[in-house]
């Protein structure tokens, strides 16, 4: 299994409108059925909202996110992406060591 992680930088006081606008976008992904954890901040950095994916391995990650792009609704996505967030940010892959 691997975690796609990402990090985005939010506009102040638009936290909880990108964590509904993500976890829209996810949910409306059909093909995307795997677990998915969105973290706010509560003491630390602000302006900060997280995202993992689950996936069994980097070609169904490839093949997840290939969908969502070809959503017909990506345009309209972007668009308030745009409005609510910030340039910057980062994305990690995490390859599963071990579990219990």
């Amino acid at each position: 299994m691997i975690v796609d992680r990402r990090t985005f930088l939010v506009k102040p006081g638009h936290e909880a409108e990108v964590v509904d606008l993500i976890k829209g976008a996810i949910e409306g992904n059909t093909p995307f059925t795997n677990s998915y954890r969105i973290y706010m901040p509560d003491i630390g950095a602000y302006g900060v909202i997280a995202v993992e994916w689950e996936y069994e391995d980097l070609q169904e990650m490839r093949a997840a996110w290939a969908a969502w792009e070809a959503s017909p609704d990506i345009a309209q996505f972007w668009e308030q992406w745009y409005t609510l967030t910030e340039r910057g940010g980062g994305g990690e892959i995490w390859q599963l060591a071990a579990q219990r």
